[in-house]
């Protein structure tokens, strides 16, 4: 267990020595020894022991990358948000189908198996650098990559346990659960209503399309993938994969493609935007129709007013020192309800 203090560093690393709730949530544990000889446990018992750690984060889930004694480098990921084994295991066929195509997807090592309270999941691990989106050449490289995956991908639409992203289904009224423990809209609701508002309206414009599903990956940005110079070399957070109309994943990818957040890359101008969903369609080989179109602005928006909701709740709530209404996700919302996508 020569791992355990290294990683268990890493732990306390992520989580500024006092902020355990995720951890809690997931693995009941506040203690980052016991957090890191679970997860070195769990892979030494399945595959083989664990050398060194590489890397642990922690965002809708937990995610710690080692090294493996036989001289494997594996993540491993225990997902509490939403997750559930059926999903997560429709996620690795996906995985294994795009992998035999020569996407650059992670070959899962292990089936689905719940860790605690949580659902994990072991991969092989891929590596890439991060890519700025805004540049011209990485844009264009995002949009060309998640139109392959839509095609790549499209034979598998058939994997209803893959489920629908809440955010998107027209019938609910209110948010969904946030991605993030941190988030509290209920406590957050003072001064987010014109917000409330414009996703109420998105989500009724969203309500009047019914175009067939196809599989998505509805996390589609910057610090979701990995690059090797300006070609994307691996894709990450497999866990946002659903099944969504496509013009409704390329309105939410629209949104956010360039965002790394860990690296705290700018969201994109609705200028970006544009250009970004006109270099999909030529990958697409044609454009959206206008009823596409109607149903990618409407997402678009609802994407937009979604993190303005979260970056609502940060400010009330002052769950991250230093944010404020200013830029963000407040701000892209503000220019697109100046500016619609399409003209």
């Amino acid at each position: 267990m020569a791992l355990v203090p290294p990683l268990a560093h890493l732990v306390r690393e992520a989580t500024s020595g006092d902020d355990f709730d995720l951890e809690l949530a997931a693995l009941g544990s506040d203690d980052p020894d016991e957090i890191a000889a679970l997860l070195s446990g769990f892979l030494s018992a399945r595959l083989a022991p664990v050398g060194a750690a590489i890397f642990y984060r922690r965002g809708t889930g937990i995610v710690a990358g080692v090294l493996l004694s036989d001289g494997r480098e594996v993540v491993i990921k225990v997902h509490r948000w939403r997750a559930s084994v059926g999903q997560l295991s429709a996620v690795q066929r996906v995985q294994e189908h795009l992998a035999l195509g020569g996407f650059p997807a992670p070959r899962p090592l292990l089936a689905p198996e719940s860790l605690r309270a949580g659902v994990a999941t072991v991969e092989e691990m891929r590596r890439g650098e991060p890519g700025d989106g805004h540049h011209p050449t990485i844009r264009r490289a995002i949009a060309e990559g998640l139109c392959s995956f839509v095609v790549a991908a499209r034979p598998l639409r058939g994997l209803t346990q893959l489920g629908q992203p809440a955010l998107f289904q027209p019938d609910d009224t209110q948010w969904p659960e946030p991605h993030d423990l941190r988030f509290d809209f209920a406590s957050s609701s003072l001064g987010a209503e014109w917000i409330d508002e414009l996703a109420r309206d998105a989500r009724g414009r969203i309500q009047g399309f019914d175009l067939q599903p196809v599989v998505g990956h509805l996390d589609w940005c910057a610090g979701n993938l990995g690059f090797d110079g300006d070609r994307w070399a691996a894709v990450y957070d497999w866990d946002s994969l659903a099944l969504s109309p496509e013009p409704v994943i390329v309105g939410a990818a629209a949104a956010q493609f360039c965002a790394d957040w860990r690296r705290g890359a700018a969201l994109p101008s609705p200028v970006e935007m544009r250009v970004f969903v006109r270099e999909y369609e030529e990958s697409r080989d044609r454009p959206f129709d206008p009823l596409e179109r109607g149903l990618l602005d409407a997402a678009n928006l609802l994407q937009c007013a979604y993190g303005a909701r979260c970056q609502h709740s940060d400010v009330v709530l002052r769950a991250v020192p230093g944010v404020t209404t200013e830029g963000g996700w407040i701000r892209l919302l503000y220019e697109r309800m100046a500016s619609p996508l399409f003209e």
